[in-house]
């Protein structure tokens, strides 16, 4: 292929290094600190990261210790004072002189790493020294004018003007193969097969996006016109002999999906024979339409870490990551590789529910639940959450106020919800909460040692009752497992929740209360949130729609087979590891 083109600068990927500093800065102006978000946003992009952090240990530090909206510049300095970066966080927003020296001072120390590889980094290495020789620019003119009063938004906006107005010029030659230009290029000679892609309204001709200071009005008389670029277009066509418009006839983010004006302006006009394909076309090049999953045989080693895993403790959450995905699972309990994704909101909160869920009941375990108990808790959950909640902090702001009214509501029904039972006339005994409990399930030769932490455990009319706590909200009333499908409980992903509470079945069987009560039957359900707030259980029935009650028996003939078969899969050194994708 031959490349004679101009390369946008607002499509190189180094734009948006420099775009979420100048955000950063910004937001800096506004609040007089830095926003949590935008110091994330700049030490999260690809650049920095490969360049200046190459780790991500200061990101979850960042994370870790702070639930503000907000990071002083001593808890950046701390971590980075002694890294390149910290010219960025230092830059004032209201001195045009050291704004314009700084981040000259950031282009420099950017453009020595990427020089050590200028065949690789090609295209950054013109736009930073484009960037570089603008601000120098800039830097002259606020220097000969004293009266130049301007901060970081008029930098960022000159910025912005920079990167709509300037473009790189990429060449590669070569005689022979594809020949890829712009639209505007002038033809130097005659081509068989011409394609132009993109041919859709707003992009030949382009829209006036007014990108600069200068008035439209004005713009028109030096801009290439309408009738310039039709005019180059039917050129086009003429010294070709077939020429092939691809316009997308879906919107996306790019075009509105309908064809350039242009064509319909050459069917009138023109005299040029033109046929139109509506149909898909096979593409030039081959496309590998599917990708291919990783495949990991069971080597030695492999099954060594899998007989320590079991032996150190298996847990239904492994099995599921295991189900969700085989190479994750690789990647974490074989490897041992430290998950580089963020916890989620959604697990933060839940977290801190099962934390203060643990502290307001724990007083009650092994007794009754009475009304007086609902009563106190009622009385003491609002300052529990805040203590657990902001643990050094003084005030309650930000992602903390968020967390904070999701944890309330959630704690108030919870409590309700419990307090409604009594009311009605119903028994409650608590026997655990929060019961990390371990159990030893034989396959064949190998021992495996199963663990699990259970949310609650208690004796409803009497009757022992094994809950699960999720703070997602919950569309079904009802749960049904038939004996069809209890194997796939084990293999599915959808079915995780069920999959972890038919382990906690097991593990209570084995566990020495259990066996003091003759292996009473159970129930098992999931409590969680109605759309409309309220605390729900779901019920859920074993093997037909009468029985919710789970004998220890009916567990041992209808569901252990299947646990027993899942665990072996996982550890058969003839099933190969193979990665799902989705």
């Amino acid at each position: 292929m031959s490349f004679n083109i101009n390369y946008s600068l607002n499509d190189i990927p180094i734009h948006y290094t420099f775009y979420s500093i100048f955000q950063l800065l910004l937001k800096k102006n506004q609040f007089k600190k830095f926003t949590k978000k935008d110091v994330i946003t700049v030490l999260s992009n690809g650049y920095i990261q490969k360049f200046f952090i190459k780790k991500n240990s200061i990101l979850k530090k960042l994370n870790i210790e702070n639930d503000s909206d907000f990071i002083s510049e001593s808890i950046i300095k701390r971590y980075l004072y002694k890294n390149d970066l910290w010219i960025i966080f230092q830059i004032p927003t209201h001195n045009i002189k050291m704004i314009l020296i700084s981040i000259i001072g950031f282009i420099r120390k950017l453009r020595k790493l990427l020089i050590t590889n200028i065949r690789k980094h090609f295209l950054e290495l013109k736009f930073i020294f484009k960037l570089e020789i603008y601000i120098q620019k800039l830097r002259i003119i606020a220097r000969k004018n004293k009266n130049f009063s301007i901060g970081i938004n008029d930098v960022f906006h000159m910025y912005e003007q920079f990167i709509y107005t300037e473009k790189i010029r990429y060449v590669r030659k070569n005689r022979r193969g594809l020949y890829i230009t712009g639209f505007q290029d002038i033809f130097l000679e005659n081509f068989d097969i011409v394609i132009i892609t993109s041919f859709n309204e707003g992009v030949i001709p382009p829209n006036h996006d007014n990108k600069s200071f200068i008035p439209f009005d004005i713009l028109q008389i030096n801009n290439i016109n309408e009738d310039f670029y039709f005019h180059h277009f039917t050129r086009i066509i003429q010294f070709s002999k077939q020429t092939y418009l691809i316009y997308k006839n879906q919107p996306d983010e790019i075009n509105s999906g309908e064809k350039s004006r242009f064509i319909y302006r050459m069917e009138i006009n023109s005299k040029i024979y033109t046929e139109k394909k509506n149909k898909l076309l096979e593409p030039i090049f081959p496309v590998r339409s599917e990708k291919q999953s990783i495949v990991i045989y069971k080597t030695k080693s492999i099954i060594y870490c899998l007989h320590e895993l079991i032996n150190k403790g298996l847990s239904p959450s492994s099995i599921h990551l295991y189900n969700y995905n085989p190479l994750l699972f690789y990647y974490k309990k074989i490897l041992k590789l430290n998950d580089p994704e963020n916890t989620s909101y959604k697990k933060k909160v839940g977290k801190i529910i099962h934390k203060i869920l643990k502290i307001l009941y724990d007083p009650i375990k092994g007794n009754w639940i009475t009304i007086d108990c609902i009563h106190k808790m009622k009385i003491n959950y609002e300052s529990i959450i805040k203590k657990v909640l902001l643990k050094r902090e003084e005030i309650i702001e930000g992602n903390n106020m968020f967390f904070y009214y999701i944890i309330k509501n959630y704690i108030e029904n919870f409590i309700s919800w419990d307090e409604k039972i009594i009311k009605n006339g119903h028994k409650i005994f608590l026997k655990e909460i929060e019961c990390e409990a371990y159990a030893i399930l034989n396959i064949g030769s190998k021992k495996v040692n199963l663990h699990g932490i259970i949310d609650r455990i208690d004796e409803y009319d009497g009757i022992i009752r094994i809950l699960d706590y999720k703070i997602g909200v919950s569309k079904i009333k009802e749960i049904n497992i038939s004996s069809k499908n209890i194997e796939n409980i084990f293999y599915d992903t959808n079915h995780a929740k069920i999959m972890q509470l038919l382990i906690y079945v097991y593990l209570w069987f084995k566990s020495s209360i259990s066996k003091k009560n003759n292996k009473k039957p159970l129930i098992i359900g999931i409590v969680s949130p109605e759309e409309s707030g309220n605390i729900l259980q779901v019920p859920i029935n074993i093997f037909n729609l009468q029985k919710r009650n789970i004998t220890y028996e009916d567990y041992k003939i209808n569901v252990l087979p299947f646990l027993i078969k899942r665990i072996s899969d996982i550890l058969d050194p003839n099933i190969p590891i193979i990665e799902t994708i989705y």
